[in-house]
């Protein structure tokens, strides 16, 4: 037999289901890893023009074979003193000073021999690369175009980009253009985590936010937690995930590589915020943002209208309860029809607590003795 005990005066409340926990934060910082960056490079762009002559036996000059050519001047270590000493020395006794920056420069001068004015020349052994001449007298004018500039870096793809359009390999240090000649540069690959200016990372946000804590599913253990910023100019949400390091702070990853969160109140005014550059604009990263702002925000929506339907149909259940069992006070019969939704049961009082009993059904005759009037319909059983 199956009994069932309900007490007439005490209906248990509503369990509330776990809500998502909200919790404030006064300020956070939301940084982003800096792959490209503005670095400064200088060019030095240096062709020299030969004549060589030959100082024939009455000193008069003559043409010789390979008499003119023309040569483009390369070393980074001279390129680098030229900028720094404003001044470049091509051969022994041979010096240009006072070079302007970004200004085309013209010099000449006698490099190899002697000359007059009255065209008496004095010949001396010449090499280049290529042959040796003896006797010669050698002209050399000299086009030098120091300038300097900024150019793209990107640290990820290891290539910096010029002005011109020129890709270079930023490891190497090094590199020829044609429009500005040799292009050199310095770049540090190490972290820049100086206190007074971090430029490997970029402040995208400072200011309140909210951590919003929630399970996986309603049936799951794992939580959570979204960090969510709503204001008049940003809005976005982005999960806290493991603990990294940035400069040797603590911060959060997100789901996007680039981005952290910066939660330590101690360590907020160590990242400065500045303008940020528009190379370092990664539209992919605001996309992903909007995308976890929107999922969470329809996860929040539908979670709370799921709890609110949850709950309200438990109070409307336990009203319905209440007043099925307000019929114990009076009729047993029609509380266990209500209670049980059917015939097949009856009630037992005792006290407060009422018994509901599931009935065995047997085999019963009709009882046709009777001639008057009945409420319940008479019975032969055995």
């Amino acid at each position: 037999m199956n009994i069932t005990s309900f007490n007439t005066l005490n209906v248990d409340d509503c369990t509330p289901l776990m809500s998502n926990k909200i919790e404030k934060i006064p300020i956070i910082k939301l940084l982003r890893i800096t792959e490209t960056k503005q670095i400064q490079f200088q060019a030095c762009y240096i062709i020299a023009d030969y004549l060589i002559t030959s100082c024939a036996g009455f000193d008069d000059a003559q043409i010789v074979k390979h008499g003119y050519f023309t040569e483009l001047i390369q070393g980074a270590a001279q390129c680098a003193d030229a900028h720094f000493k404003r001044a470049y020395t091509f051969y022994q006794g041979t010096t240009a000073n006072n070079i302007k920056i970004n200004q085309t420069m013209y010099f000449s001068d006698v490099i190899r021999g002697r000359v007059n004015h009255d065209g008496d020349c004095t010949g001396e052994t010449f090499k280049t690369d290529i042959y040796e001449l003896e006797y010669v007298l050698v002209q050399a004018k000299f086009k030098i175009l120091l300038s300097e500039g900024m150019a793209t870096a990107n640290s990820r793809d290891n290539v910096i980009i010029l002005p011109t359009g020129t890709r270079l390999r930023l490891s190497d240090l090094y590199g020829i253009d044609s429009h500005k000649g040799e292009i050199i540069w310095t770049f540090n690959k190490q972290k820049n985590c100086d206190t007074t200016d971090t430029n490997d990372y970029d402040t995208l946000y400072e200011g309140p936010a909210t951590l919003i804590t929630s399970k996986k599913s309603l049936d799951s253990t794992m939580e959570i937690q979204t960090f969510q910023v709503e204001s008049d100019k940003i809005t976005f949400a982005l999960q806290k995930l493991k603990l990294d390091y940035a400069c040797h702070i603590p911060v959060f990853q997100t789901e996007h590589p680039r981005l952290f969160i910066l939660v330590d109140q101690e360590n907020i005014p160590f990242f400065h915020t500045k303008p940020i550059s528009t190379y370092n604009t990664d539209l992919m990263a605001y996309i992903n943002t909007k995308f976890v702002y929107i999922q969470n925000i329809l996860k929040t929506s539908i979670t709370s209208m799921y709890i609110d339907l949850v709950t309200k149909q438990c109070n409307l259940e336990r009203q319905i309860l209440m007043q099925k069992l307000s019929l114990a006070s009076y009729s047993l019969s029609e509380f266990a029809y209500s209670m049980a939704e059917g015939p097949g049961y009856t009630a037992l009082k005792s006290g407060k607590i009422v018994y509901l009993l599931k009935c065995k059904p047997v085999d019963v005759e009709l009882d046709r003795s009777h001639n008057a009037c009945f409420q319940e319909l008479p019975v032969l059983y055995n």
